[in-house]
C-alpha cells in the first residue's frame, strides 16, 4: 500500500521522539497510519539539520527533504509564492497581536535577505513556509505541536484560491487518539502507554486506554 506523505516540522518530532531518546517512536507511530515524513527545505537547513538524530533519519531516506523545485516550478511560482509569504506572515502577526497571546516581530528584511536565507527565533517563519508548500502541492496533513498553524491554515484559506483542498492538522497526542481508534492496529495499548510516557504525557494514558477499549470490544 503506498504511503502519504505528510509534513513534519522540529517540535513534532522532538515531541514524539522524546528529544530524539526514542527516534523509533516517530517510525513506529506514522508507520501505523501509513504516513511518509517530508520536511521543508527551509525547516531542514535552520531547524531540523541541527539535531544529528533526525540528520540521521534523513541520511537513511526516512525522512525526505522536498527540494524547492517541486512547488516552484518556475518564476511565476517562486513569485506568488513570495508575495503569499509576506501576506500570511503580515496577517498571521496581526492576528496574533490581537488575541494577547503571542508576539511575533514584523518581517523586516534587510540587504541581501530573502525568505530564505533569514531565520528568527520563536518569529513562526517556517510555519508560514509550511502552510505555503502545503498549499502548493496540496498535501493533506501537516505535523506539529504548534498552535500557530491552525491558524494559518485558515487565513490561507482566506488569502489563496485554493478551491476544495483542505488540510488536516495533528499534533501527538491527536496522532495517537487516531491509532487507538483503529479496530487493526498493530500497536498494542501498551506500546501505546510506553510512547505516551517518553513523550511525557502519562496523563494521557488513562484516556488512550478507554479510547482503545471503546475501539477494540471483545
Amino acid at each position: 500500500m503506498a504511503k502519504t506523505e505528510v509534513i513534519v516540522d522540529t517540535c513534532f518530532l522532538q515531541k514524539l521522539s522524546s528529544e530524539g531518546k526514542v527516534t523509533g517512536n516517530i517510525k513506529k507511530v506514522l508507520a501505523e497510519l501509513g504516513y511518509s515524513p517530508v520536511v521543508h527545505p527551509y525547516v531542514y537547513t535552520y531547524e531540523l539539520s541541527l539535531f544529528s538524530y533526525y540528520e540521521q533519519l534523513v541520511r537513511e531516506g526516512y525522512i525526505r527533504v522536498i527540494s524547492y523545485d517541486e512547488f516552484q516550478k518556475d518564476p511565476s511560482d517562486k513569485e506568488s509564492y513570495e508575495a503569499y509569504y509576506h501576506v500570511l506572515y503580515e496577517d498571521l502577526r496581526l492576528a496574533l497581536k490581537a488575541s494577547g497571546c503571542k508576539q511575533i516581530d514584523k518581517l523586516c528584511l534587510h540587504k541581501s535577505q530573502t525568505i530564505y536565507n533569514t531565520h528568527k527565533q520563536g518569529s513562526s517563519m517556517g510555519d508560514v513556509h509550511m502552510i505555503l508548500m502545503a498549499s502548493y502541492l496540496q498535501m493533506p496533513v501537516i505535523l506539529t505541536e504548534d498552535s500557530d498553524i491552525d491558524l494559518l491554515r485558515d487565513i490561507s484559506k482566506r488569502r489563496m484560491q485554493i478551491g476544495r483542498y483542505s488540510l488536516q492538522i495533528f499534533n501527538g497526542i491527536q496522532l495517537i487518539e487516531e491509532i487507538a481508534k483503529k479496530q487493526d492496529s498493530s500497536l498494542t495499548i501498551k506500546e501505546i502507554e510506553t510512547i505516551l510516557k517518553a513523550m511525557g504525557e502519562r496523563k494521557a494514558v488513562s484516556g488512550m486506554k478507554m479510547l482503545w477499549r471503546k475501539n477494540h470490544i471483545g
